[in-house]
């Protein structure tokens, strides 16, 4: 089992703007916010194998105030068992819960998701996980190709197959992640396509969606519709779900979308995180 060292900072939720321009700049994404709703109190938490990897992030971490609150190796089984202990199952979106727990089968009207926590990717706590997978249930995946850039632990492509989708293609950057994806697609019995990406590079030349999902950060959604092959791989009429996005960042998000030929169908917020759902025009 790889090693991890794992940092932990408690911080404010209007602080989360900063530090991810500031991973952005650094190319770092080893990172998650998790929420903790009883204390209202919000908590960064980073993995990477080698500390001097983010030597520059942690200085910055250190000049901007945040309080570290723990800083250790851990195995990643390890870690799961401490947190398996802060978690339970709750309800992601109305009638779609999530289930943490390996060896626990919960029985809960609607659908079920099983999302191990791992490395450094959560089990769908976060706003922009919620946001996104509501626009998914809205725009309606039966039937439909879904192709869901930077999938994390899986848990987006996992409920469009769980809500009717023929094909899922999940892409990632992170080794990390698609393992991770690997595992959730597994536990919930799904059929998964699962590939290492940097954007649409994986995707094939002849491959076309019906709807592209993505829960990133606003600065590389910008970059996946500058993507050459992000006009291309859509459908006629195809369905554009972008989550993640920062209040301040929203109009750049839109004025890109226009420039790749996307209208603006929905748009959800959930205190100042963004959700954008967008038709591809004929």
């Amino acid at each position: 089992m790889d090693k991890y060292y794992e940092f932990v900072y408690e911080l404010k939720a209007s602080e989360e703007e900063k530090i991810i321009d500031q991973f952005i700049k650094y190319g770092f994404n080893s990172f998650y916010f998790e929420e903790d709703v009883e204390s209202s109190k919000t908590f960064l938490k980073l993995y990477v194998k080698k500390e001097e990897q983010i030597k520059d992030i942690l200085d910055f971490l250190s000049m901007y105030g945040l309080k570290l609150l723990s800083k250790e190796i851990t195995e990643e089984s390890k870690w799961l068992e401490e947190w398996k202990k802060t978690i339970d199952v709750f309800e992601l979106i109305d009638g779609v819960w999530i289930n943490p727990f390996s060896n626990k089968k919960i029985e809960k009207p609607g659908i079920v998701l099983n999302i191990i926590p791992g490395s450094a990717f959560g089990t769908g706590l976060h706003s922009t996980t919620k946001l996104a997978a509501e626009l998914l249930r809205k725009v309606g995946c039966t039937g439909k190709d879904v192709i869901d850039v930077g999938t994390g632990s899986g848990i987006l492509s996992a409920l469009a197959k769980k809500i009717g989708a023929n094909r899922v293609l999940a892409l990632d950057n992170d080794d990390l992640a698609t393992e991770k994806a690997k595992e959730t697609a597994i536990l919930n019995n799904v059929s998964i396509e699962i590939k290492e990406s940097d954007l649409l590079s994986a995707v094939g030349e002849h491959e076309r969606f019906d709807i592209l999902v993505s829960n990133i950060v606003a600065e590389v959604l910008i970059q996946l519709m500058k993507d050459p092959k992000f006009d291309k791989i859509l459908k006629n009429k195809g369905f554009v779900i972008l989550s993640g996005i920062i209040e301040s960042k929203e109009k750049l998000v839109i004025e890109q979308a226009k420039d790749v030929n996307l209208v603006l169908k929905d748009r959800m917020e959930d205190g100042s995180w963004i959700a954008l759902m967008f038709q591809k025009k004929i």
